[in-house]
């Protein structure tokens, strides 16, 4: 069985990195949240992931965090089905209310149209 794990190696850190995948990836549009895939340019083979959450989304940070627990969440659990890329996620204040099941199912849904599931 894999070890679903999320290390530091897997998160995008640098803002050059973020705005490289807005810029060059293509998205899709769900409900919860924005999902932007680029293919990775970094030259290496892995997934990588970042979450942008702003205080246009809630002003509270307590939301924000909750927001991008579940968000990272559903990719750690999801890493090992996705090609190699980086993606970054914007949650939208319809997912205030969401649970976990809900938000990996979105993420699966978006991930698959871009055709980034395996």
């Amino acid at each position: 069985m894999l070890k679903k794990t999320l290390k530091k190696e897997d998160k995008l850190k640098l803002k050059s990195e973020f705005e490289n995948v807005r810029f060059l990836g293509e998205k899709v549009v769900s409900k919860g949240f924005l999902t932007v895939v680029a293919k990775s340019f970094d030259g290496l083979s892995n997934v990588r992931c970042g979450v942008i959450c702003s205080r246009k989304y809630s002003l509270l940070a307590v939301r924000r965090n909750r927001a991008r627990r579940l968000l990272f969440e559903s990719f750690r659990l999801l890493k090992h089905e996705i090609q190699p890329c980086h993606i970054v996620l914007i949650p939208r204040k319809r997912m205030q209310d969401y649970k976990l099941a809900d938000t990996m199912a979105e993420l699966k849904d978006s991930l698959q149209k871009l055709k980034v599931l395996e």
